[in-house]
């Protein structure tokens, strides 16, 4: 079987050390796609850029706050991060 691998995108509350989880890139973009055109370009600019054709192949960390001004944080993630 051949081994998937991940790019990893992270907001800009990482660095911070905020608490939050990985999300699949395309979750991501669904939930980008839901926003008003402000808003989602406000949160495009907290997380660090990819390709949208990329996004199968890229996880996103999202703070709490991040992921919930997404509702995402009841979302599954469908992605298994293995530490």
């Amino acid at each position: 079987m051949k081994r998937q691998m991940f790019r990893e995108r992270e907001c800009i509350h990482r660095e911070e050390g905020a608490d939050g989880d990985f999300y699949n890139g395309v979750f991501y973009l669904q939930a980008l796609q839901r926003l008003r055109v402000d808003d989602a370009v406000k949160m495009a600019g907290k997380v660090t850029s990819f390709f949208w054709s990329d996004a199968p192949q890229i996880i996103v960390w999202l703070c709490d706050e991040c992921s919930t001004e997404l509702s995402l944080s009841e979302t599954p993630r469908a992605l298994t991060r293995r530490a």
